[in-house]
């Protein structure tokens, strides 16, 4: 038997009960993660992520979640904040360019 087929710690996994090397981060039978703090602080992130930027959180308009009318108004200044900051790299990159 290799030392390697004997993990050093083994953990048993929340979801299917079973025993697992502990230092990997996913179950090796049901594929789930194992480290409870990983779970919680990746599902923070998929809802940081679902909710945008904080730019995008300052315009996000609560009618537009009832109203075709306000999606279409939230969507035009998202774009023109889109096209705000395409020009202002236009611009620096255009200044980076100029000689001296």
């Amino acid at each position: 038997m290799k030392s390697s087929d004997n993990p050093k710690s083994i953990k048993k996994c929340e979801h299917c009960k079973q025993w697992t090397d502990g230092e990997k981060a996913f179950c090796g039978h049901c594929g789930e993660i194992l480290d409870k703090k990983y779970r919680e602080e990746r599902a923070e992130l998929e809802k940081e992520q679902q909710e945008g930027t904080p730019l995008m959180k300052m315009v996000k308009l609560k009618k537009a979640e009832n109203s075709a009318f306000w999606r279409l108004i939230e969507k035009g200044i998202q774009s023109g904040q889109m096209v705000l900051v395409f020009f202002i790299a236009l611009v620096i990159v255009i200044l980076g360019l100029l000689p001296g």
